[in-house]
């Protein structure tokens, strides 16, 4: 009797403890069973834990749950050629600790040789959660997760991103969440199951090879190696697997990236030996294969099915090429395109005020000893040469460290645009007659394009590099794209040719008497001539300003006008305290030194982003910036054209190209582009460069292009695409629009 009422009792204390249990989790668990939602028509996001409430000491775990519309798609961890995989940033009380995501294995998308890897699925991204055993009970855990997904369709791709806010109560049993447990559990079964073999890898500038000890792969159908990081492998190359002694090889193409010590990744197969075929989805990761180990070979996998891009030995590869060729014999040509590049370059409307500057110098010093007027020459070609040298240097460098540039990439920093706005915007003041440098400051660039002499010589070379960045001139386009695909010393030469071609009117006019003896003769003429050319400076200034403006918006465009009338304080604080006392040049000293820097303080702002620009974008890619109507450029969005066999008319440009813009005035902002495009079926795709973008740079590369502008025409029926001239006409575009729609 009395075993019996102890027992009677201990089951009555226990069902107290978890009525309270319940009573104290109970108004909490609601913040948990109906989590937020992140909804739009493309897909929706919310955030669970699979337990209403959670036992110190005890592992849970959250889920972020990805449900997609019809035809829209997220990525994985390494999103491979486009795209950008999901990103989590978690805030939790101090002590508890939540991992890492575990990614289910993802699918493939190849669109005209671009792959990507994610889900079309509904999925869910798992972390764990651990909370510290000496937790309180009753003391809730309140965890936030902010998240970013990207979410694509054949057309086009939409940053979307979310807040999500959890409660989770605590208890001294955990009480599961039976639907999000569900997920958890379905979202496990998706993940890749660990290989437990031994792999090794090995490769060259070519081939990437994945040794297995899984002989079971080689009956298995569509087995493909999925690595956790960028640029191992091409990803849209073919892999093929044969049989090795200890179980099979899979070789493919090498990546651009680097491949050092263990190599992680998922394989995935197709086991159709049972009555249904079945997926395999396996976590390896494979060690370096010892030295001395055989180099791998391309074999079956150069010409399989997932090439077609330029890293699978498709049309890239000689795109990347161009007319130039492998060997000396390229280098040559390529050099001699940069040098004809050069001298076109110097017909640029940005380039041509300070170069009627250095004119002016010269004709001023027409009487003067030749060798003075060739020594200025050569200041100036060396000011060329020693800028364009520095890009090369800068290009080469950022992309050994792995980023994807291009000529004009300075122009992509807000902060730069407004540096050479300020620039050019005190060039023109100085050219006005508002100020003169002091003699003391020449040294350090002080007057740069209008000081006499070898110094002014050399900054007027400068900056005259320095405007000529936003252009592209013919045949300078094709040659820069060749050198950076070739070795450092190739990209130096054929850099060097540009600057040459670009420098050498000037250095052919302070060279020879019989040009020199052309120029008209020194007098009043020249001031006022000079003081005219700062309207053009001015003009300049106006416009990357307003290229500002569409990068970080207006707020921060407001920041720089402001550090622009603070130049022009200091400019006239300079112009004043000229001839003024020594007290008084003190005095105007202090006013110019303290709006200067107050004038770098308003360039602050032009390193944020204040959300105008992509509205910005977005409308200006609606209209394309003519009179027709165009789409944004997405790698899917133009393979889904292609898939439709409709032509297409890439346009990629950016608001600092001025090709560009007088390209999209003059020829593709009329009618008659409309029509031709109207009558050839075809859809206007413009990639926009303004700011950083690495799927475009990717496309440039793939074209063999470093900048801006490109146009390139897709034919209907799939074959190789078009590439046109950087100066367009309305012949040339309507002829490739007609051969387009055939």
């Amino acid at each position: 009797m009395s075993f019996g009422s102890a027992s009677l009792k201990s089951v009555a204390q226990g069902a107290l403890l978890a009525a309270a249990a319940l009573v104290l989790t109970a108004p909490l668990a609601v913040a948990v069973t109906a989590p937020e939602i992140a909804r739009s028509d493309r897909a929706e996001a919310r955030l669970h834990a699979d337990v209403d409430a959670i036992a110190p000491g005890e592992p849970a775990t959250l889920a972020l749950e990805i449900r997609h519309a019809g035809g829209w798609h997220t990525y994985w961890r390494n999103p491979g050629d486009s795209g950008e995989p999901t990103s989590i940033r978690w805030s939790a009380p101090e002590g508890v600790e939540i991992g890492p995501i575990e990614w289910p294995a993802p699918i493939r998308f190849l669109a005209s040789g671009i792959m990507s890897y994610g889900y079309k699925a509904d999925t869910a991204l798992l972390s764990s959660i651990a909370v510290p055993e000496d937790w309180p009970i009753g003391v809730p855990v309140d965890v936030t997760a902010d998240a970013v997904w990207l979410v694509c369709s054949d057309e086009l791709c939409i940053p979307e991103q979310q807040s999500f806010t959890l409660r989770i109560p605590t208890s001294p049993t955990p009480f599961a969440d039976p639907a999000a447990a569900a997920l958890v559990s379905a979202s496990r079964s998706a993940q890749p199951a660990e290989a437990g073999v031994a792999a090794r890898w090995i490769a060259n500038e070519e081939a990437f090879a994945l040794d297995l000890a899984l002989p079971e792969l080689a009956s298995a159908k569509d087995v493909v190696f999925l690595p956790y990081d960028w640029g191992v492998i091409d990803h849209a190359a073919a892999q093929s697997v044969t049989t090795t002694a200890e179980g099979v090889r899979l070789t493919t193409e090498r990546g651009d990236g680097p491949a050092t010590g263990p190599v992680g990744g998922v394989i995935l197969a197709v086991d159709d030996s049972g009555a249904e075929p079945a997926s395999i989805a396996l976590a390896i990761e494979a060690s370096p294969a010892p030295d001395g180990a055989p180099p791998p070979a391309l074999g079956a996998a150069a010409g399989g099915a997932g090439g077609g891009g330029p890293g699978a030995g498709g049309p890239g590869v000689g795109l990347a090429l161009g007319p130039f060729g492998a060997g000396a014999a390229g280098v040559a040509l390529a050099a001699l395109f940069a040098f004809a590049g050069g001298l076109i370059l110097n017909l640029m409307p940005c380039v041509f005020p300070v170069l009627a500057l250095k004119a002016v110098s010269l004709a001023k010093h027409g009487d003067a000893d030749p060798r003075e007027r060739t020594a200025q020459g050569l200041a100036y070609g060396a000011g060329v040469l020693a800028s364009f040298l520095a890009f090369a240097a800068a290009l080469l460098a950022l992309k050994a460290a792995g980023a994807s540039v291009g000529w004009g990439f300075q122009l992509q920093s807000p902060l730069v645009v407004a540096a050479l706005a300020y620039i050019l915007f005190a060039v023109g003041l100085n050219l006005s007659g508002v100020f003169e440098m002091p003699s003391s400051y020449a040294g350090v660039g002080g007057s740069l394009a209008a000081r006499d002499g070898a110094t002014g010589s050399f900054f007027t070379g400068v900056l005259a590099a320095v405007v000529a960045s936003p252009c592209t001139a013919p045949f300078m386009g094709a040659a820069l794209g060749y050198a950076l695909t070739q070795s450092p010393a190739t990209t130096i030469a054929v850099f060097a040719a540009l600057a040459l071609g670009f420098a050498a009117p000037i250095m052919l006019l302070s060279a020879s008497p019989a040009l020199a003896r052309m120029l008209p003769k020194p007098g009043a003429w020249m001031e006022r001539f000079r003081q005219a050319l700062a309207f053009p400076m001015y003009a300049a200034a106006a416009w990357l300003l307003w290229v500002l403006g569409g990068q970080v918006g207006v707020d921060a465009l407001f920041a720089a006008l402001i550090g622009l009338v603070l130049v022009a304080l200091a400019a006239w604080a300079l112009g004043v305290g000229k001839p003024a006392s020594v007290a008084g040049r003190r005095v105007a000293g202090a006013v110019a030194v303290a709006a200067l820097i107050g004038a770098l303080f308003a360039l602050t702002p032009a390193i944020e982003d204040d959300g105008a620009a992509p509205a910005r974008a977005a409308q200006s890619a609606a209209d394309g910036g003519t009179g027709a109507p165009s789409q944004p450029y997405s790698p899917d969005g133009l393979a889904a054209l292609q898939a439709e066999g409709r032509p297409v008319f890439l346009n990629v440009t950016a608001d600092w190209c001025i090709s560009c813009k007088v390209n999209e005035r003059l020829v593709l902002g009329g009618e008659s582009f409309r029509s031709a495009l109207e009558g050839a079926d075809a859809v206007y795709v413009k990639g926009d460069w303004t700011r950083r973008d690495d799927e475009i740079t990717a496309l440039l590369e793939r074209f063999g292009r470093v900048g801006v502008p490109l146009y390139v025409v897709y034919p209907a029926d799939g074959s190789a695409p078009e590439v046109l001239p950087q100066i367009l006409t309305g012949d040339i575009v309507q002829g490739a629009l007609r051969a387009a729609a055939r």
